[in-house]
């Protein structure tokens, strides 16, 4: 009787050894996918200037040579004349871009007011 009560007892103790192992490795691999998916959220996506349509390209490669950190929907649509007959034209455009994440529109709240008529909108480059 004694007997059989130790071996159950070095049993159960053997389980619990190994459960614990168990419970520390689950707590490991749950740690290294928490730390993984932190770097993966911190890193920005990859972008590929080949998946958006040809006026979305063209649009955004005039946007580089200008090299500015905001621009205006008006001074674009200057240098792109020929391409975009009208500003109506290149809002599709702007809009993919936008939300690509290559632009960002900025609210009218954000610039300063002035007098006269209203200013055409403003964007962020985020390149």
């Amino acid at each position: 009787m004694i007997q059989d009560d130790f071996e159950r007892f070095r049993a159960a103790t053997r389980l619990l050894v190994d459960l614990d192992d168990l419970i520390l490795e689950i707590s490991r691999i749950r740690n290294e996918s928490a730390s993984r998916m932190q770097i993966i959220s911190v890193a920005p996506p990859a972008r590929s200037d080949e998946a958006l349509p040809d006026d979305a390209r063209a649009l955004l490669e005039c946007i580089r040579r200008i090299g500015v950190q905001r621009f205006r929907r008006r001074d674009v649509f200057r240098r792109m004349a020929r391409r975009f007959k009208t500003v109506a034209a290149m809002v599709p455009a702007l809009d993919l871009l936008e939300a690509a994440g290559y632009i960002r529109k900025v609210d009218p709240s954000e610039e300063p007011g002035k007098p006269g008529r209203r200013r055409s909108p403003a964007y962020e480059v985020r390149l």
